[in-house]
C-alpha cells in the first residue's frame, strides 16, 4: 500500500483529503503542524510527500528542503493557496516536483500522486545500476550528475528524473 505523508494544518479540509485517499487504499500519515512534519517523515518512510505551504512551526518549502536532503528521490507535491509565479519557482526550488494550487479536485491530486510515484518507480527500477552509460555520457543516477570526459554537470531532482526516464524508453 502507497504510503503518504500529507501535511496540512486545516483540519476540516485535512480530513477530508485525508478519507478520500483513504478510500482509494493510500494509507496516509496527517500532520498539522510545520515543526513535527520532518521527525514524522523519518519515522514513517513514505512513498510520497504531500506539503501545504502555509502551516505553523515550519512552513512547507523549509520542509521540502529538509525532506529533500534526507531522501533526495522522493516525490514531494506542495498543495498551497499561493497563486503568484514567484511561489510556485520557490516551490520547485525548495525540492518539490509538482505545486497544486487550491481549491483543487481530489481526482487532481489523486493523478498527480499516481504520476510521480509511476516516475519514481521507474526511475527505482534502474537505480541498482549507479552509473548509466548513456551515448558518451556517464549518467550517475544517485549523486544527479552527468559526465563527459572530465566535465560534470551536477543536475536538478527533474532533470534526473527525465533523464532516467528517456533512458528507459
Amino acid at each position: 500500500m502507497t504510503k503518504i505523508l500529507y501535511v496540512e494544518d486545516e483540519p476540516f479540509l485535512g480530513q477530508i483529503v485525508k478519507e478520500s485517499l483513504e478510500s482509494r487504499q493510500y494509507e496516509v500519515c496527517m500532520v498539522e503542524d510545520g515543526k513535527d512534519a520532518v521527525q514524522v517523515f523519518s519515522q514513517i518512510n513514505p512513498d510520497i510527500c504531500v506539503l501545504d505551504v502555509m502551516l505553523p512551526g515550519k512552513d512547507g518549502y523549509t520542509i521540502g528542503k529538509e525532506i529533500r536532503s534526507l531522501n533526495p528521490g522522493i516525490p514531494i507535491i506542495f498543495v498551497t493557496a499561493k497563486i503568484q509565479t514567484e511561489d510556485l519557482l520557490k516551490g520547485f526550488e525548495s525540492g518539490g516536483n509538482d505545486y497544486l494550487r487550491k481549491p483543487f479536485s481530489m481526482e487532481e491530486l489523486i493523478v498527480r500522486i499516481n504520476n510521480l510515484l509511476f516516475i519514481t518507480q521507474s526511475r527505482d527500477s534502474i537505480v541498482g545500476k549507479e552509473i548509466l552509460k548513456i551515448g558518451t555520457f556517464d549518467f550517475n543516477t544517485q549523486r544527479f550528475e552527468l559526465k563527459r570526459g572530465d566535465q560534470i554537470r551536477k543536475l536538478s531532482h527533474r532533470e534526473s528524473e527525465l533523464l532516467s526516464i528517456l533512458y528507459q524508453n
